[in-house]
Formats: structure tokens, C-alpha cells, sequence
């Protein structure tokens, strides 16, 4: 992990430069051809620390600042722009409301497995008829026993199709 480094941008640049170099051009036009999801490098960013720099050590982050967070990403994106986009919605969304909303027994199961790149998790927020003005959205969640059920239509779910876990933003009676 990069951390054991020091967090500085230049670190963090030099760790990120070397792995898109070694690890991702060499493979990212064939995986991008077969329209394939490139799991193994989404681990191995995980493994780099990428998808943990907003979050506190207790959970497995190293709690880098927003510019190492962009400088890693540049690299990746330098790289393959599908992995860089694919990572930083997981580093920003797929995990930031479980880190903010979600209780230990979901930090456990959920976030600290994202962290390390070993579970995928996915936001659905965007609606065909509201964007993301959340304000607008009709998905609804009705409460049920031992849950809720949730009807609606969501658009624009990054890695959705790979996804471990998904946010749903919905409207609650």
C-alpha cells in the first residue's frame, strides 16, 4: 500500500505510475476489445491502497488527502480511462454512504472488502426522468418484514453489472 510510502503526492504518483505502467497498458486494449471487467487490476488497485484514501485507518484507509486521491487516479486514467472511472466511483460513491451511514456489522461485511478491491460496491441514484436531482426521484423503498421492497428505474449504475452491493437512493413513506 502505498501509505507505507508516505502520503505524499509524489508517492502516491510513483506508485501509481509504476503499476499503470507494468500492470495496465500492457493489457487494457484487449480487455477493452472483449468489453471485458478488468477484476484482477480493480483488486490490485485495491491492493494499492486507492479505493481506502478517504477513509480512517481503523477501517483500512490511510487517510490521503483529495490531491493524492486525484494524482493516483490521473494514473490510471493515463493507463485505461475505464479502470480510472470504474475505481474512482468506488472510491467516491460505491462506498462513501456505507462508510458514512452504514453500522460495523456493514463496515465489516461491506466497506473494509472494498477497501482491499476484494467486493465491488455500486451507487444507483440517477433516474431516466430526474437525473440525479434527488429531490425528483420516484423510486420508492415500502417497508417489509426484515426489509423493504423497492420499486423504480434507475439509469447510469457504474459496474452495475459487477457489482457486490449497490446504494439505492429511494423515497420512504
Amino acid at each position: 500500500m502505498f501509505g507505507d510510502l508516505g502520503d505524499t503526492p509524489a508517492a502516491v504518483q510513483r506508485t501509481f505510475a509504476d503499476f499503470t505502467d507494468r500492470e495496465v497498458i500492457p493489457v487494457a486494449s484487449k480487455l477493452d476489445a472483449r468489453g471485458e471487467f478488468p477484476r484482477e487490476l480493480f483488486r490490485r488497485v485495491g491492493e494499492l491502497g486507492f479505493f481506502g484514501m478517504r477513509y480512517p485507518a481503523s477501517l483500512g484507509g490511510s487517510e490521503a488527502d483529495t490531491v493524492c486521491l486525484c494524482v493516483a487516479a490521473e494514473e490510471l486514467a493515463r493507463g485505461w480511462l475505464s479502470l480510472a472511472a470504474s475505481a474512482v466511483m468506488q472510491a467516491l460513491m460505491g462506498t462513501w454512504l456505507v462508510y458514512r451511514s452504514g453500522n460495523d456489522e456493514l463496515h465489516e461485511r461491506l466497506l473494509k472488502p472494498a477497501i482491499r478491491g476484494e467486493k465491488i460496491g455500486s451507487i444507483c441514484m440517477t433516474e431516466p426522468d430526474a437525473g440525479s436531482d434527488l429531490k425528483s426521484i420516484r423510486t420508492r423503498a415500502e417497508p417489509t418484514d426484515g426489509g423493504y421492497r423497492i420499486s423504480g428505474k434507475k439509469t447510469w449504475i457504474t459496474s452495475a453489472p459487477v457489482a457486490d452491493f449497490f446504494t439505492v437512493f429511494a423515497q420512504t413513506p
